[in-house]
């Protein structure tokens, strides 16, 4: 990266423990972090298609790679940094230190959420059934005496798998009591005929709160967007001996919720454009902030302004560029690689340079004030 007219970061004393120099901190808060790639997550429904769209090699020993936990700072599958040296750091780590958090996340995403990651990012290859569950409330998982909080999803599916069928359950359907559902899930019923099905297309979003039984069946590659939490009831999981956590599920469902078409038309979601051009956003149910950039073909662009935290980037569409409003360093990202843009690395223009598809990107970040 060429570093002309970037100012150098003001830090006093940087944890010593992290033993990072001057030009380290520069390269972590003044331009775009891209992170170790492969950080996949081997649950059994995944199969091997984030490994053709992100170009890694891969053969029949390679893991399942269900999930690519893009951007993470969960102790699960924490996202990793190369340093210019060779080293690679725990992103998780770095923000343990106020200063590189605040440069990186944002001072006021710092003061509202803390030091930790707010947010996790995955894209997610469902090639077999998920199973069938739910995510607790915040609420709820501290009344469950859960170390990890609840959460809300929202999904936007890329692409489908061939002759698979692709479908979305969600939800009771219409009609269908607590008492039939409950009575299914301890008798270890399929209770997937007790679900509302939506068979998704590539373009969908459903934004799915807390307490909402639902489940993916194998077919769909999709972005998820979520708060940083792996917590996850199963219920039912089609006799696949992993662990089910019936009680709790049973505990978190939220039955007060709508059922049936209606709640599919509440979860369902929608690009809205804003007053700057090129860029839409989806409304969501927390304090997820998702918008789309769409830069359009060849060498059309968006500038993205008056930055005062973090911003997540997924390549979905084509190729674009990153480059910023001033100073000189350029960074490209494809369909299926991400890239955080610290808080402190200025403004920047992206720019389309797929000359036969469109070029979009999702951003996401944090609703502060």
């Amino acid at each position: 990266m060429i570093t002309d007219n970037v100012k150098p970061v003001n830090f006093k004393s940087p944890r010593r423990i992290l033993g990072l120099n001057r030009d380290d901190l520069d390269f972590l808060t003044r331009f775009p972090i891209k992170f170790v790639e492969g950080n996949f997550a081997d649950y059994i429904w995944g199969g091997y298609h984030l490994y053709d769209m992100k170009d890694l090699p891969y053969d029949e020993n390679s893991r399942i790679a269900a999930e690519s936990w893009e951007v993470s700072g969960h102790r699960k599958y924490p996202s990793r940094i190369r340093m210019p040296d060779g080293r690679v750091v725990l992103f998780m780590d770095l923000l343990k230190d106020r200063q590189l958090a605040d440069s990186i996340l944002g001072n006021a995403v710092v003061e509202r959420f803390g030091q930790e990651f707010p947010i996790l990012v995955k894209f997610v290859d469902v090639h077999k059934h998920m199973s069938t569950h739910l995510h607790p409330s915040h609420k709820m998982a501290a009344a469950l005496g859960e170390q990890d909080p609840g959460k809300e999803e929202v999904f936007i599916v890329l692409d489908l798998h061939k002759g698979a069928e692709s479908a979305l359950y969600l939800g009771l359907k219409d009609g269908v009591t607590r008492e039939a559902f409950e009575e299914a899930i301890i008798k270890e019923e399929n209770v997937l005929d007790l679900l509302h099905k939506i068979y998704v297309k590539p373009g969908d979003i459903y934004r799915i709160p807390s307490g909402i039984i639902h489940c993916w069946t194998g077919g769909s590659i999709a972005v998820e967007i979520t708060e940083s939490s792996d917590l996850t009831y199963r219920v039912y999981d089609f006799r696949r001996q992993r662990p089910i956590h019936i009680e709790k599920g049973l505990a978190a469902i939220n039955y007060t919720s709508q059922q049936g078409s209606a709640l599919e038309k509440q979860c369902r979601g929608a690009w809205r454009p804003l007053p700057h051009k090129g860029i839409d956003s989806v409304t969501t149910y927390n304090s997820l902030k998702v918008e789309r950039l769409s830069a359009g073909l060849n060498g059309n662009s968006v500038e993205i302004r008056e930055r005062n935290t973090f911003e997540v980037l997924m390549g979905i569409e084509g190729v674009i560029e990153i480059t910023p409003l001033r100073g000189k360093w350029s960074v490209s990202l494809n369909k299926g690689s991400s890239l955080l843009v610290p808080a402190g690395a200025g403004d920047y223009r992206v720019r389309g340079l797929d000359k036969l598809s469109k070029n979009y990107a999702l951003r996401i970040s944090m609703k502060v004030p």
